[in-house]
Parts: C-alpha cells; sequence; structure tokens
C-alpha cells in the first residue's frame, strides 16, 4: 500500500510522446479544488504545513533535490496528506510545459537561489521568461507570493515586475507558516523582502 501511495505522490512527468503534456488537475487529485504551487519546497516544512491547514486546496511542490524530495515526501506519506504531489522538475519547464492556462489559484516562491555573481545572473529563476509563465498559468485574482533576503535580487525581481501587464501588488496579512530558510535567515537578523501580487486582467 505505502509502494502505492508512493507512487501516487511524486509525478512521472512523460514528453516522449506527441499527446497533450498539459495536466489535468482534477484528474490528478480527483477533485476540483484550487490548485498551488510551491517553487523549491527543500523539506517541504511550508508545503505539508499549508496543507495541512488547508485541506480544500491541492499543493503541488518542485524541488530538484532529491534528498530534500524524499524527505518531503517521507513526511506527507506519515501525514496521509492527499492534497500534494511532488515532482522532481525545473520549475520553468514544468510549468511552461505542464501547467494549463489560468488553472493555479497562487504560485509561492520563497527564497529562490540568488545566485550573487554577476556572471551567473543568467540563472536565476524570476525573470521575463518566468513571469510570462506565470502570467500565463495564473486564474484571474490569482496570487503570486515572493520572499528573498537578498537585496539585489529583490531589486531585478521589482524590475521585471514593473514589465508586467496583469499583475498589481495587494496588501495581505503575511502567512505565519516560515520555511525552514526563512527562520535562519531571521535569526541571523536579515531583511526579509516579500511581495503579494494578484493578476487582474487588462491591469490599467
Amino acid at each position: 500500500m505505502e509502494g502505492d501511495q508512493q507512487a501516487d505522490l511524486v509525478l512521472e512527468l512523460d514528453q516522449t510522446d506527441d499527446s497533450d503534456p498539459m495536466l489535468n488537475w482534477e484528474e490528478l487529485f480527483g477533485n476540483t479544488h484550487p490548485v498551488e504551487i510551491e517553487i523549491g519546497i527543500g523539506k517541504g516544512r511550508f508545503l505539508i504545513e499549508v496543507a495541512q491547514n488547508h485541506l480544500q486546496v491541492n499543493y503541488i511542490g518542485i524541488e530538484r533535490a532529491a534528498k530534500y524530495l524524499r524527505l518531503a515526501q517521507a513526511r506527507s506519506l506519515r501525514r496521509d496528506l492527499k492534497n500534494i504531489r511532488l515532482i522532481r522538475a525545473d520549475a520553468l519547464d514544468f510549468i511552461e510545459f505542464f501547467v494549463p492556462v489560468e488553472s493555479v489559484s497562487a504560485i509561492h516562491l520563497y527564497f529562490p537561489d540568488p545566485w550573487p555573481k554577476k556572471r551567473h545572473h543568467k540563472r536565476r529563476l524570476f525573470n521575463k521568461s518566468f513571469l510570462t509563465e506565470v502570467e500565463r498559468v495564473l486564474e484571474n485574482r490569482g496570487r503570486l507570493w515572493i520572499a528573498t533576503d537578498h537585496q539585489d535580487y529583490y531589486v531585478a525581481m521589482l524590475e521585471a515586475l514593473e514589465g508586467s501587464s496583469c499583475l498589481r501588488e495587494i496588501d495581505l496579512e503575511w502567512p505565519m507558516i516560515k520555511t525552514n530558510y526563512e527562520d535562519k535567515y531571521i535569526s541571523q537578523g536579515k531583511v526579509i523582502h516579500r511581495r503579494i501580487l494578484e493578476k487582474i486582467r487588462n491591469k490599467r
């Protein structure tokens, strides 16, 4: 039984045939609940806690590090969470090729790798290409949640957001649930930069 649960929990993506690769959330989760995506879940602390607190929401967790994905998988299984699916993938590729248009109610991006050296900036996830895909997959009134401790990266994020045709900043209380990185950086006295944006079609 546990083997079946593990198979269901971790998504296996296939681009080798000619069929439409876009995922069907209703088929995947067996319901029509809203879908939220967390990019870079680490050990899954935020994802698991928010999934436990919001059982009527489905969550997709993306993580490239296999050891962290396995930890998040084991923790989700111990809690018997039916509203989580995990995927080891490049975040931009996953969103571009597998996430249907206007099918996601929220995207969470917390403390992405800042690639601080200037020659590595091209490796940063948050750029115009990423933002284009976020705008495509968020439903109307869907939200993008971002947080980083890296001032330079935050400025680059804001510069990319200035070119958005449909995302606007909104004022909401930040959730109490923290990632492991957030706790670490707060304990080090670092400033945490946050922003919540909402998709509005035909934004003025």
